[in-house]
């Protein structure tokens, strides 16, 4: 980690280890310099070292994510790593390849030594406009990497030095400048204690959700389909099992006994405050950490889809009901679990004992959305308007989850039902 001379310090360090490494390889004088490529190319060899873009380090940039605590209180130093792009330009006699030839002295020069050696970077540190650096001491060193740059990025890049004339170059990455922030974080607490907790561990799974009526005894089969009011879910998998489970239905989060939880099997109540619809659930495995021992999420299953069903409990009352030979009223439903203003719920009518000389009539009517303020969420006022006079089924759908009918001795539906053949 290093302070705010650390992208200077690396400029000049390799300008250092270019101009050391390639004076041995050629017969004559090289001049390296930190520079921009110049407008009027120099008539002696010359090699210039432009730090052209500087660009945050992807991989690195979260690493010391969070420095400060909730009450701003600075927990350690911030730091910006960077990546440095430099654009390395030769300039020579073209009859000699003076340029070429400079070229691959320094191509050989960083594929060799990739990264900045410390004494090179303490040689930069005693250049006068670098007094104060700190980078020889940083743990990381920073690499080069050669970059591939197709004719058009490199075309778009010299097009930015206006007036500039093309050169021969190299580009090249230094991967990572770390920098620090400046204030020094409050210093902590030496460690009282340690505790090292070693638990093998795998992802919860479930693989299927089904429902069975509360309260029944373990070995009870559960059923596949909607889940109505009073049943409880059965939740099948593997690896369900762990220190303290919880499930989280809908948003809710329902803790389970370890009486409940099986590493196949786990049992879950239902809240009874989840409006019918779709709803997901899944498992949580919390672990005891720290002392005192503090409750810890380690790891959540996947999450499951169950449709929640409402049911009509007690009769279907009318009111308002007008009309002789269409039939015009207000039904009010008593459903057994409540339902949310900003829910959608359909009303669905069907003749139950039609005529043989005319087909059964069937109706469906929406109710007001949003459903707004009610004095019970469970009751749901919907009108009908123009249905035939006769006496009919009766479902509520709420967000996509139908009601059930019930059946008769002879195996048909018969209840709820609604008796719309009169005014009341």
């Amino acid at each position: 980690m290093s302070n705010s001379l650390a992208v200077a310090t690396v400029t000049e360090a390799l300008r250092l280890l270019i101009a050391h490494s390639v004076a041995p390889d050629v017969p004559f004088a090289v001049d390296v310099t930190a520079r921009k490529p110049p407008a009027d190319p120099p008539a002696q060899p010359t090699i210039t070292v432009f730090l052209h873009q500087v660009t945050p380090n992807g991989s690195l940039r979260g690493h010391d994510l969070p420095t400060r605590s909730g009450d701003g209180t600075l927990l350690k130093k911030p730091i910006a790593p960077l990546d440095l792009h430099y654009l390395i330009s030769f300039y020579g006699d073209e009859r000699e390849l003076v340029a070429q030839r400079m070229l691959g002295s320094v191509v050989r020069t960083l594929h060799e030594v990739p990264s900045l050696p410390k004494e090179l970077i303490e040689e930069a540190a005693r250049a006068p406009f670098l007094a104060g650096t700190d980078l020889a001491s940083a743990p990381l060193r920073v690499r080069f990497t050669p970059t591939k740059t197709d004719v058009d990025e490199m075309s778009k890049l010299w097009s930015t030095m206006i007036q500039t004339p093309f050169a021969t170059s190299l580009t090249y990455q230094g991967t990572a400048v770390f920098i620090e922030g400046k204030e020094d974080p409050v210093a902590g607490k030496p460690v009282l204690k340690r505790t090292v907790r070693a638990i093998p561990t795998r992802q919860p799974l479930v693989d299927r959700v089904l429902s069975r009526p509360a309260g029944s005894p373990p070995g009870a089969d559960p059923v596949e389909g909607p889940v109505p009011a009073g049943h409880e879910l059965v939740l099948l998998g593997a690896g369900l099992r762990a220190d303290r489970v919880t499930a989280r239905v809908g948003g809710l989060d329902v803790p389970l006994a370890a009486g409940r939880v099986r590493d196949d099997r786990a049992v879950v109540d239902v809240p009874p405050a989840l409006p019918p619809g779709l709803h997901t659930v899944q498992l949580l495995h919390g672990l005891e950490l720290g002392i005192p021992p503090k409750p810890h999420w380690a790891l959540e299953s996947n999450a499951a889809v169950f449709a929640r069903r409402p049911g009509i409990t007690g009769t279907v009352r009318v009111e308002d009901a007008t009309g002789t030979g269409a039939v015009d009223a207000v039904l009010v439903l008593d459903l057994d679990m409540p339902v949310r203003t900003d829910q959608r719920v359909l009303l669905l009518l069907d003749e139950k004992r039609p005529p043989s000389d005319r087909p059964a009539a069937g109706y469906q009517f929406r109710a007001p959305f949003p459903l707004g303020e009610r004095p019970d969420p469970s009751v749901v006022r919907i009108r009908v308007r123009g249905v035939r006079p006769a006496v009919y089924l009766v479902r509520v759908q709420v967000d996509g989850v139908q009601s059930a009918l019930t059946l008769s001795t002879e195996g048909t539906y018969d209840a709820p039902s609604v008796d719309l053949t009169g005014t009341n």
